[in-house]
């Protein structure tokens, strides 16, 4: 009697799941019925009587879905199924943009809310705008002389793109959006080069990358990491088909990103792409990768493959130069910073990366699914069992560690040396990240895309104008055609801006050079607000103090 007592709330509960699955099923019919009913009408006749056909049996399931309205059965939102048919409304091509749609939007509140930042965004430009007035090339100039300091890759792109649209700040950016979506992209390809049957990660990639605290901010300025960061990609992309392939081809155009890489900020790219060449014994695949020594030669091939661009332009800049070009970007520059010796080269201690390196995984640290994996017992696990996929971890995390300990070493250091390295973190964090949804890292990006754009508006109302030179450059272009000079070390911060056409003449006694120039201008830099007087024809507070224009007899 217990038993048949117990049947019928089976019965009514086998009813109930029948009656969810045919809501699913309905749903599922109704999503697609609805892409055939509105699809555009521009098809062939043979098309458009079978789309005819379609659209009648689309109707029927519109009318069938409405019927199961008005029986008060209406499928819940919280239905797996239901949320996955609707998903079906949006393009698959669709989705795999957002994350480039997303750094599009980061691009237009970087324009629209900050200006361009000195030191770095402003010199850059004005190095660049000499380039494009003078359509001198090989040899950059910052104030009309010769700026040994960077190769000129990134000054070649900006007047390529100048050349087609104008001079312009937004012109520029194209530069920096196209090489970050190559961040974006060529990560992706490294990830799934790595992990082939692991779509899951591979999916995860382009959000990790494109949402990442450290992406965020250098996506959006005019630097040259960004650009490195792909040619380190692309270069170790062709080496890992080399290893497999073992053709050559695969090492000359992994030498080609290499020199390409060397042309955008010099040879610390060798360091970088280094780090998991020279360590390829403990992380090859022994079963279908070159042994060590064929893998060396075809590394040995690609250095010199890399020195056929470097050579395209460092042949006539060192002529051009009498040799000061090698000089100052070989010696004073690299390694200047690597000793200290040179002027700014940001000295810092042993650890500081070390204490930066959990921003490169933000913002997903703070997701609270994160904490309740357990890294431990999975690493582990993976050691235990011998993993085929311990080879691809070790290639990361070995290169990881590699670059940050010589970087440490190195006694220049700036946050975004470390750029290059972001991918290796950003793909092994993905691998032990693989559970947790994907919606839930997209729309933590979309939360640090807010952040972005509120910090912005407000930075723009307060922090952002000590930062902001126009108002300095619009007073130079107004008295252009006047005697100008500087009173202080000058990066080229206004040469852009105002669009100066001849250089600032360097001096050190303002007084004596304006007694010799009754009608000039003399540009300095003071710790405090200098105060009104005749001589003060324009003060500006900047970051650290003011910028203060004294003028001769007018």
């Amino acid at each position: 009697m217990a038993a048949r007592s117990q049947r019928p709330p089976a019965r009514r509960s086998l009813a109930r799941q029948d009656q969810a699955d045919r809501q699913c099923r309905d749903t599922l019919c109704l999503v697609q019925a609805t892409r055939i009913f509105f699809r555009p009408l521009w098809t062939h006749s043979s098309e458009s009587r079978l789309l005819s056909r379609r659209r009648c049996n689309s109707a029927k399931i519109v009318v069938r879905f409405c019927a199961i309205q008005e029986r008060g059965v209406m499928p819940s939102w919280k239905e797996n199924d239901f949320r996955r048919g609707f998903q079906v409304l949006i393009p698959t091509h669709t989705e795999r943009l957002l994350p480039y749609l997303f750094l599009l939007a980061l691009l237009c509140i970087a324009v629209a809310f900050r200006p361009l930042l000195p030191v770095d965004e402003t010199r850059y430009l004005s190095v660049t705008w000499e380039m494009y007035l003078s359509g001198h090339v090989f040899v950059p100039t910052m104030n009309f002389a010769p700026y040994l300091q960077k190769p000129p890759l990134l000054f070649w792109l900006i007047d390529l793109v100048w050349s087609i649209f104008g001079a312009s700040r937004v012109a520029a950016m194209l530069v920096i959006f196209a090489a970050s979506s190559l961040v974006i992209w060529l990560t992706t390809l490294l990830a799934r080069t790595l992990f082939p049957e692991r779509d899951d990660i591979v999916r995860r990639i382009p959000w990790l990358v494109a949402g990442s605290t450290v992406f965020v901010i250098y996506s959006t300025l005019i630097l040259f990491d960004m650009l490195l960061t792909a040619f380190v990609l692309a270069a170790l992309l062709s080496l890992l088909a080399f290893a497999k392939s073992g053709n050559r081809w695969q090492a000359v155009l992994a030498g080609l990103f290499i020199g390409l890489g060397v042309l955008t900020k010099g040879p610390v790219v060798l360091i970088h792409i280094g780090a998991p060449v020279l360590l390829y014994p403990f992380w090859r695949d022994r079963r279908v990768e070159l042994a060590p020594l064929k893998f060396f030669s075809g590394a040995g091939l690609a250095i010199l493959a890399a020195l056929i661009p470097v050579a395209v332009w460092l042949a006539p800049a060192t002529i051009l130069t009498k040799g000061n070009f090698v000089y100052d970007l070989v010696w004073s520059q690299s390694a200047g910073r690597v000793t200290g010796n040179l002027h700014n080269s940001h000295g810092r201690p042993f650890y500081f990366y070390l204490l930066l390196l959990p921003v490169m995984f933000m913002p997903w640290v703070f997701i609270p699914e994160v904490w309740r994996l357990k890294l431990r017992t999975r690493i582990r696990s993976l050691i235990d069992t011998k993993s085929p996929d311990l080879r691809a971890l070790r290639l990361l995390s070995f290169s990881l560690v590699a670059v940050l300990l010589v970087f440490s070493a190195i006694y220049g250091k700036q946050p975004h040396y470390m750029m290059p390295a972001l991918p290796f973190a950003t793909i092994l964090f993905g691998y032990f990240m693989a559970e947790i949804p994907l919606a839930r890292f997209r729309n933590t990006a979309f939360v640090m895309l807010a952040i972005f754009g509120i910090g912005h508006a407000v930075a723009s109302a307060t922090a952002f104008k000590r930062y902001d030179l126009m108002p300095l450059a619009n007073f130079i272009d107004e008295r252009k055609d006047a005697d100008w000079a500087v009173a202080f070390d000058y990066q080229g911060e206004v040469g852009f801006l105002a669009r100066l056409e001849k250089p600032f003449e360097q001096v050190d006694n303002p007084q004596e050079w304006l007694q010799s120039h009754p009608g000039g201008y003399v540009i300095d830099k003071t710790s405090g607000d200098p105060g009104a007087s005749e001589q003060v024809a324009f003060r500006l507070p900047v970051e650290r103090g003011y910028l203060v224009v004294l003028k001769g007899q007018h």
